[in-house]
C-alpha cells in the first residue's frame, strides 16, 4: 500500500473515530483511549496518557469548579493539543450562539467595559480575538512595589486602565508539562509573587516544585477563569488535576506527507516524549542580548 493510501485510511479512522465521539454529545464519555488520532492541517496529532489508557473525561479536570460553567478543558481541549484553535472556536460559537462557556467576559471578551453580549452581534463583536485568533484576556495588577509606571495605555478596545494591564494570549497546552522550567508565559506561578517556587532540579524528587506549582495554578485558574470562590479545586481535586496533566504527552504522529512519524524505525508521536530525559538543570540560563549597536547581522 502506497503512503498516500495509509494516510488516507489512517485519517479515515481518526474521521469515523472522532463521528463517534461526536455523535455521544450529551452522553457520558468516559474515556479517549491512545491512540485517537486528532485531525490538524498538516496531519493528525495523538495525545497520549501514562495512566487510565487514554485522555480520562471524568476527572475534576473535565468537571466545573467555578460559577460561570467552565471547567479547565473548556480552554484545553483534546482535540487541539490540549490547548485551542482559532477554528474551532468559531465552531464552538456558530454553534451555540456564542454561549459556549468559553465565551465570557470576565477574560474572553476582546474588554469587559461597556460591551454588550445580549445579540447575537453583540457577541460576535465583544468575541472578536478570541473567535478568529484563540485569544483570552489576561488582566494583571500593576504591584504596587514595583520599579516601573505605566504612564498611558491605548487600547483599541477600551481596557485603558494604567493600574491593570490587559495582555492577550492562547492558552498554553496541558501536555508535555514534564518539560517546563516555569509555569505559565511570565513563570509567575513558579515565582514567590504567587506563593510557588522555581522549578529546580532535585534527583531524588525531579518533579517536587512543579507539581505543587501546578496545584497552586489549577486553584489561581479556577479563580480567574471560572470565577470560582477559592473552595475548589480542594487539595485531593488539584493533585488529580495534576497527575491528569503531567501523564499527558502531545506530538504530531502523522504527516500529510511523510506519513506516520513513528513508523519504520522512526520515533516521532507522543510516546517517546513519555522517557524523554530532562532536567532543567539542563537548561542554559538567560543572558540578555547586547545592545542594538553592538550586535552583529548576518
Amino acid at each position: 500500500m502506497s503512503t498516500r493510501k495509509r494516510i488516507g485510511c489512517a485519517l479515515s479512522l481518526a474521521v469515523a473515530v472522532l463521528m463517534a465521539i461526536a455523535s455521544l454529545r450529551g452522553q457520558q464519555i468516559g474515556l479517549i483511549p491512545n491512540g485517537v488520532f486528532f485531525l490538524n492541517p498538516t496531519g493528525a496529532s495523538e495525545t497520549y496518557s501514562t495512566i487510565g489508557g487514554g485522555i480520562d473525561l471524568t476527572g475534576p479536570f473535565f468537571q466545573t469548579l467555578g460559577t460561570n460553567g467552565r471547567s479547565c478543558a473548556t480552554c484545553h481541549q483534546p482535540s487541539d493539543g490540549m490547548s485551542i484553535a482559532a477554528a474551532n472556536v468559531e465552531q464552538r460559537f456558530l454553534r451555540t450562539q456564542g454561549l459556549d462557556p468559553i465565551f465570557r467576559t470576565n477574560d474572553g471578551s476582546n474588554c469587559n467595559h461597556s460591551i454588550d453580549v445580549s445579540t447575537l452581534a453583540g457577541r460576535s463583536a465583544a468575541y472578536s480575538l478570541l473567535r478568529t485568533r484563540g485569544l483570552i484576556r489576561i488582566a494583571i495588577v500593576v504591584p504596587p512595589n514595583s520599579d516601573y509606571r505605566v504612564m498611558s495605555v491605548n487600547n483599541p478596545y477600551g481596557c485603558n486602565e494604567s493600574d491593570t494591564i490587559s495582555m492577550y494570549r492562547r492558552p498554553l497546552p496541558a501536555t508535555n508539562l514534564r518539560f517546563l522550567s516555569a509555569v505559565m508565559f511570565d513563570g509567575r506561578e513558579s515565582s514567590p509573587l504567587t506563593g510557588t517556587k522555581k522549578i529546580t532540579y532535585d534527583a531524588l524528587d525531579p518533579l517536587g516544585n512543579l507539581l505543587s506549582d501546578l496545584a497552586h495554578q489549577s486553584l489561581d485558574a479556577t479563580k480567574g477563569h471560572a470565577e470560582g470562590d477559592g473552595s475548589r479545586p480542594t487539595a485531593d481535586e488539584q493533585k488529580q488535576i495534576v497527575n491528569f496533566e503531567v501523564a499527558l504527552s502531545t506530538a504530531q504522529i502523522i504527516d500529510n506527507y511523510a506519513g506516520r512519524l513513528d513508523g519504520r524505525g522512526a520515533t516521532g508521536g507522543p510516546v517517546p516524549l513519555t522517557t524523554q530525559p530532562f532536567s532543567s538543570a539542563s537548561i542554559p540560563a538567560w543572558t540578555p542580548l547586547p545592545p542594538a549597536s553592538n550586535r552583529r547581522v548576518g
